[in-house]
């Protein structure tokens, strides 16, 4: 168990440096206005492809593949010969710290074209990019309570900001792949009669960009990618005309290839395919180019595409110049366009916005039918209408064992007045009752600044309504000896009761589309906001995405049964802390509940549990065959 017992010396250092920033806080925002004005003159020094380039090199080194995946696993005799380069480098800055130097970059021209970075000038942008990140931070935390709030909404607003400038994602690769197709497959037509393209080949194109940038990297994966180009590439032309072409020409087929491909073009070697080592600050023009291949990649390339100067809107307004949580344009168009070149930096910036990039164009295209089609729950195939279909059929995986109800009514006396009203679904099992309302609203960029009014009122929209709505049910089911729902099934209306005397146990359950994060962890702090009323906290607040997890891992319903008791007992203590929910799950998968009585002064910290659980879904996610699913651990004595 992670226990934290902070001296008190250290406590001490912290308050005096956060009273310290509080003393002064503009002048410390004078500093660090002038840090983010020195990386931009840093950056504008060079050519920007390269500056960018650099920091797209270290998240390549960074990120699991198929190749590094499989040396960490590798166990065989020669282990001891493989390449400290050849392994994955951990770095937890970069993802973050690339999308910053695409923000400060894409606001201005590229002025000094052809003049090269060193490794040591990247180094120095990586440095002062970092550094301006944990003061901001640091300035954020040392931010007086916000105006008519207390020091809960000022942890609330701090949260909020802090996921959005560290950049956590929603899911895992294979879930966010399975709610995307599932979600946007209805509206292709439309997308099809507006872009000439559809949602799968949105997805497709994004999830090929990798795939042009890792081919040109010269080490084994990166070969693996080049040669499934050439073989793609054979395919479509044909064997025949690759022949015939050579037979007259005289060009050899990997020539062929290459000046079809010309981003792994070399004029000094045009019968061979080529390679470039990370480190080679002038190759990154060339590894991370790519070309669009058809006539819909080419329409999807413009659509995702800015050019330098376009992205000004991130220096705005002026006193905020350059701030990590400005607007930006860099989400929605990942894509870098220069002199009719396309450039693919991030490996994980257009997959992660990929929701918000289809959105935004159905949005574009007509926004009547944005608002009432694709959204709400007017027309069925609605995404609103799809996220509660989708949890009950997670909840249907997770627990097979019970029976779930969607979309029911019943009625309550509220007021004195007799009022009809629904509830999500309802699950009943042999002894058990699960009540689970689902909410579809997010958190939009103002919510994300920290713009604490607006952010309040959408959690009570989804936490504390979600939350309510099951009280309510819940108080019904007590209240009455027989309680009894309705619900549509097949075009014909129904009626179910649940049996009391066979229940011994109620859950209450919401599921929110918008990952809350710790926000929706710590619900004492949401309560001490006033987002969230104490009447409705014994509610299990889970996003879709990690329920996902739940559906994939839990073993029967009495193991889910027994982590939802002493998950939802952590609500009634002040020594756990904890930042997300698969942390929870990995701790319950180590055996450490129950817990202890409560100690004065000691911190339980439940902190990387998931890390297995991490590991499972890179590896599976990448392709390594025969990945152990983490499973719950037998008691040991």
């Amino acid at each position: 168990m992670h226990t934290i017992n902070i001296p008190d010396d250290i406590k001490e250092q912290y308050r005096y440096a956060i009273e310290k920033a509080r003393e002064d806080r503009p002048r410390y925002f004078d500093w660090i206005k002038n840090e983010i004005e020195t990386a931009i003159n840093l950056i504008n020094q060079f050519d920007k492809i390269c500056v960018i380039g650099g920091l797209g090199a270290r998240l390549i080194k960074s990120t699991p593949t198929f190749y590094n995946q499989f040396l960490a696993t590798y166990n065989g005799p020669d282990k001891h010969e493989i390449q400290e380069d050849e392994l994955i480098n951990e770095d937890d800055e970069i993802e973050i710290l690339l999308e910053y130097v695409m923000n400060l970059a894409t606001a201005t021209p590229n002025s000094n074209k052809g003049v090269i970075p060193t490794q040591d000038d990247i180094e120095e942008i990586y440095q002062q990019l970092s550094k301006i990140k944990s003061n901001i931070n640091f300035w954020e935390l040392s931010a007086e309570n916000p105006v008519g709030g207390n020091e809960f909404d000022h942890w609330l607003r701090t949260n909020i900001m802090q996921d959005t400038i560290n950049v956590r994602g929603d899911g895992y690769h294979i879930h966010i792949q399975e709610l995307y197709q599932e979600i946007f497959q209805p509206f292709d037509g439309f997308l099809q009669q507006y872009y000439g393209f559809d949602s799968k080949d949105i997805y497709n194109t994004i999830l090929k960009l990798d795939t042009l940038v890792y081919s040109k990297v010269g080490n084994p994966f990166g070969a693996t990618q080049s040669h499934k180009r050439l073989t793609e590439w054979m395919e479509e032309v044909g064997e025949e005309l690759i022949m015939e072409t050579m037979m007259k020409t005289g060009k050899h087929f990997i020539r062929q290839f290459t000046e079809a491909n010309p981003d792994l073009y070399d004029d000094q070697a045009p019968d061979s395919v080529v390679s470039h080592h990370l480190n080679r600050v002038e190759s990154y023009e060339k590894v991370f180019w790519v070309i669009p291949q058809t006539a819909k990649e080419q329409l999807i390339f413009n659509k995702l595409s800015i050019q330098f100067g376009d992205n000004d809107v991130f220096f705005q307004p002026p006193k905020f110049k350059g701030f990590p949580l400005n607007d930006t344009l860099i989400n929605l168009k990942p894509l870098l366009k220069e002199n009719d070149k396309y450039y693919h930096f991030s490996m994980n910036l257009a997959f992660r916005n990929i929701f918000k990039i289809t959105e935004e164009l159905i949005k574009s295209a007509d926004a009547v039918f944005y608002d009432n089609s694709f959204k709400g729950n007017s027309n069925s195939n609605s995404r609103d209408n799809y996220i509660e279909q989708k949890t009950k059929k997670q909840f249907e995986k997770l627990l097979p064992t019970a029976q779930f109800f969607h979309s029911l009514e019943y009625h309550v006396v509220e007021n004195g007045q007799n009022k009809k009203t629904e509830l999500d679904i309802l699950g009943v099992s042999n002894d058990t009752v699960y009540i689970i309302e689902v909410k579809a609203g997010e958190l939009n960029t103002k919510h994300r600044r920290g713009a604490i009014k607006g952010l309040k009122d959408r959690l009570e929209e989804t936490i504390n309504e979600g939350s309510y709505q099951c009280h309510r049910a819940l108080k019904y089911i007590q209240d009455n000896p027989n309680p009894t729902f309705e619900y549509v099934e097949g075009g014909t209306r129904k009626t179910m009761s649940i049996d009391k005397s066979k229940i011994k146990s109620y859950f209450k359950i919401s599921v929110t589309f918008e990952h809350f994060s710790s926000i929706s962890a710590n619900l004492k702090y949401l309560i001490n906001s006033g987002v969230l009323s104490p009447d409705f906290k014994w509610t299990w607040i889970v996003s879709l995405y990690d329920l996902m997890i739940f559906a994939d891992l839990i073993q029967s319903e009495d193991e889910f049964k027994e982590y939802l008791t002493h998950r939802i007992a952590l609500y009634d203590r002040n020594d756990i802390e904890f930042m997300d929910e698969i942390d929870i799950l990995g701790f319950y998968f180590e055996n450490r509940f129950p817990l202890g009585q409560e100690k004065e002064d000691e911190l339980i910290h439940i902190v990387n549990y998931k890390d297995e659980i991490e590991t499972y879904y890179t590896r599976t996610g990448v392709g390594i065959p025969g990945s152990i699913k983490p499973t719950k651990k037998p008691l040991t004595k």
